[in-house]
């Protein structure tokens, strides 16, 4: 009996939030998978992350120019003419100098890709939660309304047996200080509702009209065992970029180490320059070995890199050990409120028993009217904590989701995302 009721209480929180108010209004019904890719493409951050992406991709062809040939030239007057001077260089071996900085350069440009990934999650989150905020309100403000409608029945039926001089003023007065209040509820509620909309104009660029939540989103149900869940933190953007610096910072070690070498190159020089009240040309070709350090900064540059390699190797580990502890934390306060919903459908379907059972029982007699507020009172409570708790637990799954990278791709897919898709 107890398992039936349980699984009633999961399908009233279900029809509540879907069935009950979340019914389209005349017009366009705006999904949140619509909201989210709506919010991305007008979003300044993402528009700024895309541009690093851009940026780096740019140092990453700027790098790949060290393994070309470099020309330097210079010219200017000399004692009866012009003198100039021309040299074209052609490294041959670097011990690894310029493969070092693309490779740099590499890690970078994967790394403000991964830094976009972030901004897009973390963009898309900041558009569901004020989504749900819109949703939550409005489940609430029509409980609110039917409870208000309730309480008026109350006071009607009060006044009736005041007016039969069964009861004195004071049952009437106990009502309005029920109506009271929950007048000055819905008053709060209302004004939450505004400004939850404004700010989804404000991020959409478009109106809350038809709010419609999907199914309960199934994020977390593949990281119920150790591996998946180790995965999914692998492969997320967050943890991405703090691995991705660390590549970097090993490229920047190699890249410090070569620079303590020379450089062969193949050189060949045209010049013309004054020799003796004469202007002289000149042409050589040749190998050369090319050092430039100063003082023992070549030497020491190592270890400053090997230093930042190691801060960066710390940085990653506890990016790690954050989304274990956040992704873990959601988890189980998921299924705490999953606990949560069930009991608060129990009370719900037991206070409704109950009223119905005093409102009988106060037409003859048998009960005051503030029996029937009380019960009213508690049967509100327990409708909207269903409310409150089955919007929690949309957030919570939505909040795993851009901790690990999944919620803008899974809502609002990139380009790249959609053509693999698509394959």
């Amino acid at each position: 009996m107890k398992q039936t009721r349980r699984r009633g209480g999961v399908h009233l929180a279900v029809c509540v939030m879907c069935g009950v108010v979340l019914v389209p209004a005349e017009g366009w019904a705006i999904s949140v998978a619509e909201a989210v890719r709506l919010a991305l493409t007008r979003q300044p951050e993402v528009q700024a992350a895309e541009a690093e992406v851009a940026q780096a991709r740019a140092d990453v062809s700027i790098a790949r120019n060290g393994y070309l040939p470099s020309l330097n030239a210079s010219t200017g007057p000399a004692g009866g003419g012009v003198e100039y001077d021309v040299t074209l260089s052609q490294t041959l071996y670097d011990f690894g100098q310029v493969r070092s900085s693309v490779a740099g350069k590499r890690a970078v440009l994967d790394q403000k890709r991964a830094n976009l990934g972030v901004v897009r999650d973390n963009a898309a989150l900041q558009v569901v939660e004020v989504y749900l905020d819109i949703a939550d309100r409005r489940v609430e403000l029509v409980a609110l309304d039917a409870h208000l409608e309730r309480l008026g029945e109350l006071a009607e039926m009060a006044r009736t047996r005041v007016e039969g001089r069964y009861a004195d003023q004071a049952e009437v007065a106990r009502v309005r200080v029920a109506v009271a209040g929950a007048e000055g509820e819905r008053a709060r509620l209302r004004g939450e509702l505004t400004d939850a909309m404004d700010q989804f104009r404000l991020l959409v660029d478009a109106a809350p009209d038809g709010i419609q939540l999907p199914p309960l989103p199934g994020f977390l149900e593949p990281l119920a065992g150790g591996p998946g869940l180790e995965a999914a933190i692998m492969a997320s953007p967050l943890y991405q970029r703090a691995a991705l610096a660390v590549r970097a910072a090993d490229a920047d070690v190699r890249q410090a180490k070569a620079g303590r070498w020379p450089r062969l190159a193949l050189e060949g020089s045209v010049d013309r320059r004054e020799i003796g009240g004469r202007l002289i040309e000149d042409r050589a070709v040749a190998l050369r070995l090319r050092l430039g350090v100063q003082g023992l900064a070549g030497f020491e540059r190592p270890k400053l890199e090997e230093q930042r390699r190691r801060t960066a190797e710390m940085n990653a580990e506890g990016v790690a050990r954050d989304l274990r502890r956040v992704v873990g934390s959601l988890r189980a306060l998921d299924a705490a409120l999953a606990g949560r919903i069930d009991a608060f459908a129990d009370q719900s379907q037991e206070s409704d028993r109950v009223r119905r059972v005093y409102r009988e029982q106060f037409l003859v007699g048998r009960r005051e009217i503030q029996d029937l507020v009380v019960m009213e009172t508690e049967h509100v409570t327990a409708e909207r904590q269903i409310t409150e708790l089955t919007i929690e637990r949309f957030r919570l799954r939505y909040r795993a989701a851009a901790q690990l990278g999944l919620l803008a791709e899974a809502l609002a897919p990139s380009a790249a995302e959609a053509e693999e898709a698509a394959r």
